[in-house]
């Protein structure tokens, strides 16, 4: 496994982690399913610890992902290695009591978020904590204060946000409340002055959305894709879905049988200098090591590069 640096935070993070969205079991927001199918809970709890030992140190969740228990899961397998992960989890969505979607990055509600979470962690501090929605101007500035007190306190070492909105970035920046930016990049994205903004002040990225919600991972270029009431795509229309993965089957011909469609998505973010850690939402032990392989591969080439391009532009055409 190779290590990067998360930015300026001191950190240095495996460049393949652990998104637990996947490991949090079903949830259902205002009547519609927001989680993933059940896998099991130790043998989450397992998945999580066999990735530790394949080198992988980086692992993120937040407080709303399966009402809290991928929080619990992953707290679970970090007993006793605490100190050999950066753990990173998220505030500012939250369940409702009768299942609704509540939105509350308030500065009332956030310290009982980070005390929440803490407590399902098992843990005394967080290495990274993000703000899981966009920032109220207002509200923010306290809630940055917060913020900067637990970092004192050592109840936090970096704070930052998931979000694919450059006026957020910027405006967390102005707070500075700012170490970490988590955002959607893949293969297929357009360019993102995210990116650019991370590169300019040495600020850790955090990528996720690698296969485009399933586009990028070869599985379904040529059959349908099944899935379950509980999964979160489940919500889209299958016959959208199917077209809109077949698309993307002409990636196929920068394939090799070193390089399957899971590497070349993954070579092709960790190519960008503003990459730091990618975290694929895997299911299976499968699964990361197919992605730890990409980081074993060299660099595409600026033909490969250029032709990937060239798809890209049919696609959006």
């Amino acid at each position: 496994m190779k290590y990067r640096k998360l930015g300026n935070t001191g950190m240095r993070v495996s460049e393949i982690g652990i998104g637990a969205w996947q490991l949090g079991g079903p949830l259902v927001l205002d009547g519609r399913a927001d989680g993933h199918p059940e896998l099991g809970r130790e043998f989450c709890i397992d998945l999580i610890r066999q990735c530790g030992e394949l080198g992988i140190n980086f692992v993120d969740t937040a407080e709303q992902y399966g009402n809290g228990e991928s929080e619990r899961r992953v707290g679970e397998a970090l007993k006793g290695r605490r100190g050999q992960w950066i753990l990173s989890t998220k505030f500012g969505h939250q369940v409702g009591p009768n299942g609704e979607r509540l939105c509350d990055a308030s500065p009332a509600r956030v310290p009982v978020s980070l005390e929440g979470s803490l407590k399902r962690l098992q843990t005394d501090y967080l290495d990274v904590y993000v703000c899981h929605i966009s920032p109220v101007p207002g509200e923010a500035e306290q809630v940055a204060q917060f913020l900067s007190a637990a970092k004192q306190k050592g109840q936090v070492r970096a704070v930052g946000i998931s979000t694919s909105s450059i006026a957020d970035v910027e405006f967390l920046r102005s707070l500075d409340c700012l170490d970490v930016v988590q955002f959607p990049r893949s293969m297929v994205s357009p360019p993102d002055p995210i990116a650019d903004f991370l590169a300019k002040y040495h600020v850790g990225g955090v990528v996720r959305g690698a296969f485009a919600s399933g586009r990028l991972c070869g599985k379904y270029f040529h059959q349908p894709p099944k899935f379950s009431p509980e999964d979160i795509r489940s919500n889209a229309r299958v016959e959208e879905i199917t077209a809109d993965f077949a698309r993307h089957a002409v990636f196929e011909e920068l394939l090799t049988p070193e390089r399957g469609m899971v590497q070349l998505a993954l070579r092709w973010l960790l190519d960008e200098p503003t990459t730091n850690v990618i975290i694929p939402g895997g299911k299976s032990l499968k699964d990361y090591h197919q992605a730890i392989r990409a980081t074993e591969l060299p660099s595409l080439t600026p033909a490969e590069q250029a032709r990937i391009e060239q798809l890209k532009a049919g696609l959006h055409a």
